[in-house]
């Protein structure tokens, strides 16, 4: 475990060398939220502020469909933190941070155990380091929810393996109220009950370990519509921050492969261009998952990757926010890891490479210069 733990450490050092590299080298950009003048500070940009709002004040809605608020972001992490200043009197941007390196060191050491169980040490090692030095993981050091969500989706699969189909509804209802992807585990585990249970059994529990798994989602609708009078509101008030676009008209774009028409950036030595490569690389990791991983890590990873394709691609973000969605995929980190194993010589090259983009894209985020 003390390797995993400097594998990590390295390459969270790459991810405070890279803040610090652009406080003084790149341009501030569009942001007006300074939560404090720390390095760390830095890691508080974009949808953090959000975090941070819901944490200290709640959350609020004017009624205003056309005006970015705070009633699209899951509410699990920001209670968290909520939770964690309250009991330590600390910042709850300091809170929000805490929580979620925490929950990336215990993501971390958790994949490697699950990942060594079933394809020993070496794949372990080198998909523990293919994630941490993934060029999105500066998300894992953020005021973000990827850090948590992942946390429960690899503590889901470890429960699913041991056929703790109790648990793992439990993990995957906690991370449907952590964001969007964490409804993804639903059908995994429908799924798996099929696989592992005979009918009569699969029929008697199937339905309340639906609901249980699930209740993060529809607890959250429940509280939308007592409090606003709009359960769907989660998903109505993205239009706001999808340039006006609605979630129908998102997904039409999508199934017209609207998005793919994007990929002329791939030219581009970019963040959008090397964003669009990655989301041709995760495809292709996600395909082969299908020959290589368990079947439910394969429908995890293929469903993962569907998601912001169909929710988001098709509005004015495109395909670039597929990268920080697909970052808590860790299936596809552990057949990228697969694939590397048999060539143990590029090892070096990918990682340095990955390093070096994670770099880059730290300084860019610290200096509001990329969303992700």
């Amino acid at each position: 475990m003390l390797r995993v733990l400097a594998i990590w450490l390295v390459s969270r050092g790459l991810v405070a060398l890279g803040t610090a590299f652009g406080g003084v080298y790149i341009p501030y950009g569009q942001g007006d939220w300074n939560p404090g003048p720390a390095w760390y500070d830095r890691l508080l940009r974009w949808d953090s502020e959000w975090y941070n709002i819901i944490a200290a004040q709640g959350y609020s809605y004017n009624g205003d469909p056309n005006v970015t608020q705070s009633v699209v972001f899951y509410p699990l992490f920001p209670l968290l933190a909520r939770g964690l200043s309250a009991a330590t009197g600390l910042a709850t941007t300091h809170a929000l941070l805490i929580v979620a390196n925490l929950a990336a060191l215990g993501a971390v050491l958790l994949l490697f155990r699950l990942v060594r169980d079933e394809f020993g040490e070496r794949v372990a090692f080198l998909t523990v380091a293919l994630l941490s030095f993934f060029p999105a993981s500066v998300f894992l050091s953020a005021g973000y929810t990827e850090a948590p969500v992942l946390l429960l989706m690899v503590g889901f699969f470890v429960m699913l393996r041991r056929q703790q189909f109790v648990a793992a509804a439990l993990l995957a209802g906690l991370a449907a109220a952590t964001r969007s992807s964490g409804v993804m585990l639903l059908p995994v585990l429908v799924f798996e009950l099929w696989r592992r249970r005979e009918p009569r059994l699969f029929l008697r529990d199937v339905v309340p370990l639906a609901l249980l798994a699930s209740a993060g989602l529809w607890l959250f609708m429940i509280y939308l519509g007592v409090a606003f009078g709009r359960p769907l509101l989660l998903s109505e008030a993205q239009a706001a921050f999808q340039g006006g676009t609605t979630l129908p008209q998102r997904i039409v774009a999508a199934l017209t492969l609207q998005p793919l028409l994007k990929l002329t950036t791939l030219t581009e030595i970019s963040p959008t261009g090397l964003d669009h490569w990655i989301f041709l690389l995760t495809i292709a990791l996600a395909v082969y998952a299908w020959r290589k991983l368990d079947a439910a890590m394969a429908l995890f990873a293929t469903l993962v990757l569907l998601l912001p394709y169909l929710t988001v691609a098709g509005g004015p973000q495109g395909l670039i926010a597929t990268t920080r969605y697909n970052l808590v995929s860790f299936p596809l980190f552990i057949t990228g890891a697969l694939l590397l194993e048999r060539a143990l010589w590029l090892t070096p090259a990918v990682i340095g490479f990955g390093g070096g983009l994670l770099f880059f894209y730290a300084a860019l985020f610290a200096q509001w210069q990329w969303i992700g």
